[in-house]
């Protein structure tokens, strides 16, 4: 309880004085640096260190020094500090009116093919709007939801919806399985499950279906022969295109075009993409705006039409180059 206590009484400008003392151990040159005279900083530090119960500095002559209790609290006060500044901004920010921020989550295996249209085009329309996406896995998009960290959250293959979210189906996504150029599965219109079975796999370890995949292939009786994992697209993808092995992945995740897409069959692999958002939770004009652009988005316009993945591929990558600005070609314009 006294404990409690202490920390109540602690103001924020106790704190930014210590942590000024910390970073010059001077207590001249920290009162200059926070604009106050040296008497009244070091009266703060002495009241801060009242309030914890213990001394944080040592002041030999001319040597200053934190105290172990002093070096025990100093990250943690300047968290604190640190918390109280990014608080303060955010407030100036959105009172200043110049800037609206919104948070967008989305899981690590959903790729930019689809969505970076969508992210161009809104931002073309709201040039007073800056757009943070916020990468995680879905337990951690599902913590920073109802913790109003994010505006909403763009998930994939939700096997138990959650009572505490509103989901809105956007887009789905054939599984494929993504080879390097002239290896045999191009010759294919369509990768049968069991003819993985004598290949080198890449195993992305951020795929939401992986479990699912693995347990499939040892239905039809064999042990996928992994050969490398890794969370990361690019790694994977790149990796594929150097005939390190081959991978499967969500049809809009693959970017690499050095690679060959081809649908999985047998079984038929897709999944759903959706909107996760927060019901009954009110959100501002500009969140609104993001929620309605997003739900009224035509997502499915080129998703069932034949060769829909290179087509895809290519808006993406004028898109890239509409942003830069520049007409340089980009990986994905190579045939």
């Amino acid at each position: 309880m006294k404990a409690m206590r202490r920390w109540r009484l602690m103001e924020l400008y106790q704190i930014r004085y210590f942590v000024a003392l910390c970073e010059t151990l001077n207590f001249a040159r920290a009162a200059e640096r926070c604009n106050v005279s040296q008497p009244s900083l070091t009266r703060a530090v002495q009241k801060l260190e009242q309030e914890l119960g213990g001394s944080l500095i040592h002041r030999e002559r001319r040597l200053t020094h934190l105290t172990e209790l002093g070096e025990l609290v100093r990250p943690m006060l300047k968290e604190v500090l640190s918390h109280a500044e990014r608080t303060k901004t955010a407030a100036n920010w959105h009172l200043s009116g110049k800037k609206a921020v919104l948070r967008l989550g989305i899981m690590p295996s959903i790729g930019p093919v689809r969505l970076v249209p969508f992210v161009g085009q809104f931002g073309a329309k709201h040039l007073g709007v800056e757009l943070t996406l916020v990468e995680a896995p879905l337990p951690r998009l599902n913590d920073l939801l109802l913790g109003g960290d994010l505006d909403a959250a763009v998930v994939a293959y939700v096997p138990r919806p959650d009572k505490w979210f509103r989901y809105c189906r956007l887009y789905r996504e054939r599984i494929v399985v993504v080879v390097p150029r002239g290896h045999r599965f191009e010759q294919l219109e369509v990768v049968r499950l069991r003819d993985l079975r004598d290949e080198s796999f890449l195993f992305r370890t951020n795929c939401d279906m992986g479990d699912f995949l693995l347990e499939s292939c040892r239905k039809e009786g064999f042990e996928p022969r992994i050969v490398y994992r890794s969370a990361r697209e690019d790694w994977v993808q790149t990796m594929v295109a150097s005939r390190f092995g081959i991978t499967v992945m969500p049809e809009f995740t693959r970017t690499n075009a050095a690679t060959v897409a081809r649908p999985l069959v047998d079984p038929d692999l897709f999944r759903e993409l959706s909107l996760a958002t927060v019901p009954g939770r009110r959100y501002g004009p500009t969140a609104a705006s993001l929620l309605r652009a997003i739900r009224t988005h035509s997502w499915h316009d080129d998703s069932t039409q034949p060769n829909s993945l290179q087509g895809s591929i290519m808006r993406f990558s004028k898109t890239l180059r509409s942003v830069a600005g520049s007409d340089a070609p980009t990986s994905a314009d190579v045939s």
